[in-house]
């Protein structure tokens, strides 16, 4: 009975860390894995961490851009990005640089979706 118990705990665990939302996610914690996905290269796609991960950053991705169209439309976005940075996209590694660029200590205290929002400020602050 006691095995079952601590089974059913670890499946329940290793699905709340896989339906984790962006805001539900500590950003130090979610860098840490994409940093060793990003260098294991071609091996990530058969890491069990990498499609939970993507998710959550496409997640965050999409909370970031619902919070800059709301503020075009006010005339204050949050970040700016050319067309042509929008046209070539962002991949892994530089969506991992753009995490890294949060200062470790923030990150530790902060969600994905804090931190992805604080590293695209940085990354693409606007004009004044």
């Amino acid at each position: 009975m006691y095995k079952q118990i601590l089974a059913g705990l670890g499946a329940l665990t290793l699905a709340t860390a896989a339906t984790a939302g962006p805001a539900d996610v500590n950003a130090q914690a979610f860098y840490a894995d994409a940093v060793e996905l990003v260098d294991k290269g071609m091996g990530a796609l058969f890491d069990k961490r990498t499609k939970p991960r993507m998710a959550q950053l496409k997640a965050a991705g999409q909370l970031a851009r619902d919070e800059n169209e709301a503020g075009k439309a006010r005339g204050k976005p949050i970040y700016c990005v050319s067309e042509a940075e929008r046209k070539k996209g962002i991949d892994a590694k530089k969506a991992v640089r753009i995490l890294g660029a949060v200062p470790e200590n923030d990150r530790r205290k902060m969600t994905l979706a804090q931190a992805w929002r604080a590293g695209l400020i940085r990354e693409y602050p606007c004009g004044s």
